[in-house]
């Protein structure tokens, strides 16, 4: 017998770190939750893209991995049990004429809530390809790849990595211990990422432990069956070729709303605008994380951790109209909840 979903206080819209985190704060004040995500886990791109990468701008983890950043946050959010539902893509918020809410989902299920919380961070995302190489999805997960979501796949490897940015600085420093070569290509003259990594990487190179091309383009590639044997790079006026394993293009992903773009929520491009209490044009709608905006916002994770405990806080409001709401600190909630 199937049995209606249950009307819990919120409804998180993505299973993100800031949605995780707002799960927990949920809990902190007293609110029942339940996290919907499209994809088959919770972590958002920290699952998806970069699990074994290193994160260093957490507050009180000196550096932890993507993966374990995530398991941390499941760890504090679960003593609360919220309603986890995944492989489900949220279509359509409906506002019910008492103010509760329906999330609408592409499975056909529809989650009653009495507020709504969008954490869903850069939307639906794709990696950026190198256009120039044309179709190369039968290679895609074989010798090509747009991210590191296994470290052992590259041991022993040549790996070419093309980009300038943070991630592709990040793993050129990352495998260094673990591929048999690093390559590193980049079309302009100046990388773009963080001064020290770029710091780092120069040290690398006159080490002898790392190539590095600028102003250089990868053109084509030189492959048998599924298996890339060599990348040709172009440097004007030269071209040359590069022995190769792997091809590791690491030039940023697209994002797009989707179906957030049709909620009828005041847009600033492909983010959410919200006020000083993360509220959205539309009451008891909340967004956190990277897909809200407002004047001075900061695209880190920290940030979005504290968007979600300013936007569960004051959603209170609506939740719950007629109760007068006191800050509690963590260390007495806790106290309690042992007692």
């Amino acid at each position: 017998m199937n049995h209606s979903p249950e009307l819990v206080d919120m409804n998180i819209v993505g299973g993100g770190p800031t949605g995780i985190f707002a799960a927990f704060q949920c809990g902190m004040n007293d609110l029942s939750s339940r996290i919907i995500d499209s994809m088959p886990q919770l972590g958002g791109q920290l699952t998806a893209l970069y699990p074994e990468k290193f994160i260093y701008d957490v507050a009180g983890f000196p550096e932890i991995t993507a993966a374990d950043l995530v398991a941390q946050l499941w760890e504090q959010a679960s003593k609360f049990e919220p309603e986890v539902r995944l492989n489900e893509q949220v279509v359509k918020i409906e506002k019910r004429s008492d103010g509760s809410f329906l999330a609408h989902t592409a499975q056909g299920n529809a989650y009653p809530s009495r507020a709504v919380l969008i954490a869903a961070g850069l939307g639906s995302f794709s990696p950026r390809k190198l256009e120039q190489l044309g179709d190369v999805s039968r290679l895609e997960g074989k010798c090509v790849f747009y991210a590191v979501r296994d470290i052992e796949t590259f041991r022993g490897k040549k790996v070419v990595i093309v980009g300038g940015g943070d991630s592709a600085l990040d793993w050129t420093m990352g495998l260094l211990d673990v591929a048999e070569r690093i390559t590193l290509v980049h079309r302009m003259k100046q990388f773009q990422g963080h001064g020290k990594t770029v710091a780092d990487v120069m040290d690398a190179k006159e080490q002898g432990k790392v190539d590095v091309h600028l102003l250089s383009e990868v053109s084509d590639l030189v492959v048998e069956g599924e298996r890339l044997r060599k990348v040709i790079v172009s440097s004007k006026p030269e071209t040359f070729e590069i022995e190769a394993d792997i091809l590791l293009p690491l030039i940023g992903f697209k994002s797009d709303l989707g179906p957030i773009k049709e909620w009828g929520l005041e847009l600033n491009g492909n983010k959410i605008v919200v006020d000083a209490t993360m509220k959205t044009s539309i009451d008891g709608i909340y967004a956190a994380g990277d897909v809200a905006s407002y004047t001075g916002k900061l695209c880190l994770i920290q940030t979005g951790l504290s968007d979600a405990a300013m936007a569960v806080r004051h959603s209170l409001s609506y939740i719950r109209p007629d109760v007068e709401h006191k800050h509690q600190f963590s260390s007495i909630k806790f106290a309690a909840k042992k007692s």
